[in-house]
């Protein structure tokens, strides 16, 4: 590296550090540079980490600097097999554009342009075991609200993600993005990748977030989840459970027309004599779908909650007081038919409970 060149990026790096004035102009001459430098033979090459591991350290960094740092990612994935410290170099870059950002925030939209080079990170950084690598990938695919597509490989992660060792013991911010990223990609997306490892992330992750968006989003998932015979045969209790929980607190913000009441579930659970989990659907459909005038579905309520007085003692109470819970929260009124069934159910208890 000549000493000139040397000069210019050492009080270029002043410049960035010490004036707002000129940011962008200077990150752009910086980005010629390293556009120059990525191929091996230049001899500014080995000065790149360098040059961005001096960026990683700097603050309040603006919106164009995590999209410039996003066409360096472009640039060393295409020239990548060329490049000797290509893994440290794709590292710096999107520690440059998304460390700094939070994956919970709704201000974190930014227009990326996505390449076919970029495709390639998904291989690179979840062959490396780098949490944080990996935490900024998912999230530079999870930002803004389109939805994954061949310019945006997001589903391209998807076996990646089912494949990471002990998810539980993630940092929080870890544990964020991938719960974005399996909201973004959606159950779909993930059945090729298979569906008991697809089950297993579940399992392993602690879905606990103050953000109302993907708690809403988190109900939508696991709706489709059951609509997979294999998946819901396969899902835990805690997660029938904690579905009841997240309707009875957020369902008047759910969009209800993209999804429909399914029999079939109870048909499933009913033959494989899960209780437990019918206990949960039955209150699921009365907090989603209320019969109002369809008979067959109101039927179908009758049949399970009759069956459920028999082997599972104590569930037309619990059914009770999650329809209470969401009366109290919604002030909204329970359907006639609820009570009625109710003590039919249960005459004993069904009295105790003002509808």
């Amino acid at each position: 590296m000549s000493s000139p060149f040397a000069s210019f990026l050492f009080l270029e790096l002043i410049t960035l550090v010490s004036s707002s004035d000129h940011l962008e102009e200077v990150v752009y001459q910086l980005s010629q540079a390293i556009a120059s430098a990525i191929h091996s033979s230049q001899p500014q090459y080995k000065f790149l980490p360098h040059m961005l591991s001096d960026l990683t350290r700097m603050g309040n960094r603006p919106t164009w600097l995590t999209e410039r740092a996003y066409e360096w990612c472009s640039m060393i994935c295409k020239n990548y097999q060329n490049l000797e410290d290509g893994q440290i170099l794709l590292f710096l870059s999107l520690e440059i554009g998304f460390r700094h950002l939070d994956p919970k925030s709704p201000w974190n939209v930014v227009s990326l342009t996505h390449t076919e080079h970029h495709s390639k990170m998904a291989d690179i950084i979840f062959e490396s075991g780098d949490h944080e690598a990996i935490t900024n990938l998912l999230l530079a695919w999870t930002l803004g609200d389109e939805p994954p597509s061949p310019q945006r490989p997001l589903n391209a992660c998807a076996r990646h993600i089912t494949l990471l060792p002990k998810p539980h013991l993630f940092s929080l911010r870890l544990q964020q993005v991938i719960i974005h990223s399996i909201i973004t990609i959606g159950y779909e997306g993930f059945k090729e990748a298979g569906v008991e490892e697809f089950v297993a992330l579940l399992d392993n992750l602690h879905f606990d977030t103050d953000n109302p968006q993907w708690k809403c989003q988190w109900v939508m998932l696991l709706l489709d989840v059951l609509q997979s015979s294999e998946a819901a045969q396969l899902l835990s209790q805690h997660h029938w459970k904690s579905l009841v929980e997240l309707v009875i607190q957020w369902s008047e913000y759910l969009e209800y027309g993209w999804a429909t009441y399914n029999p079939q579930i109870m048909t499933n659970l009913k033959g494989a004599q899960e209780w437990d989990k019918l206990e949960c659907w039955i209150g699921v459909v009365w907090l989603m779908w209320p019969p109002e005038n369809d008979k067959t579905m109101e039927m179908d309520l009758e049949d399970g909650m009759l069956l459920l007085s028999h082997k599972q003692p104590g569930s037309i109470q619990r059914l009770q007081q999650w329809m209470g819970q969401w009366k109290g929260i919604w002030y909204l009124n329970v359907p006639q038919s609820f009570g009625r069934i109710c003590e039919e159910a249960n005459p004993k208890r069904a009295h105790q409970n003002a509808w």
